[in-house]
């Protein structure tokens, strides 16, 4: 059984090479040339994001199994980023604790909504998006290819979107 728990510096290594592997995944599926951002991260980069942001690892018997990372982008805006779990356990559930945790918690702090990109021509993962009531808010070509805005209202109360648009 695994567990989910808040990411150490020590397990930057780990979540760097689980991160590297989803998304070597989500750029094969795509058939595209657009560069993959996280394919370039270094495990220092995740040790920035474990000191400034929040990041989450599913963990089974001292083996890191996936990891999700957010941002605060107001103070009624969370944003998700480079959220995956190993290929080879897919479709276990590990993926979906993971979001609960950061919805949880986001819940608790008070977010009106949360905000992800994806490429919109991921059908698979748009749909596990939806599955998990996001909705597309928008899309953009600018880091060349089709990239949805999902977004999760967290409260009936009006948020600002905007500051998602720079991610």
């Amino acid at each position: 059984m695994f567990t989910i728990r808040e990411a150490t510096e020590k397990d930057a290594q780990k979540i760097n090479e689980i991160t590297k592997k989803s998304f070597s995944l989500y750029r094969d599926e795509l058939h595209s040339s657009a560069p993959v951002k996280a394919l370039t991260e270094t495990a220092e980069t995740v040790e920035n994001d474990i000191k400034n942001n929040r990041v989450f690892v599913a963990e089974e018997n001292g083996k890191i199994l996936g990891s999700i990372r957010y941002t605060t982008l107001s103070g009624e805006l969370a944003y998700v980023y480079r959220f995956g779990v190993d290929p080879e356990i897919n479709n276990t559930g590990i993926g979906s604790d993971l979001l609960k945790t950061v919805i949880a918690e986001c819940v608790a702090k008070g977010f009106k909504a949360i905000t992800l990109h994806t490429n919109s021509k991921y059908y698979k993962l748009a749909r596990y998006y939806y599955g998990k009531q996001f909705f597309v808010h928008s899309t953009s070509d600018s880091k060349g290819y089709i990239r949805a805005l999902f977004v999760k209202e967290l409260s009936s109360e009006p948020y600002d979107i905007s500051p998602a648009f720079e991610k």
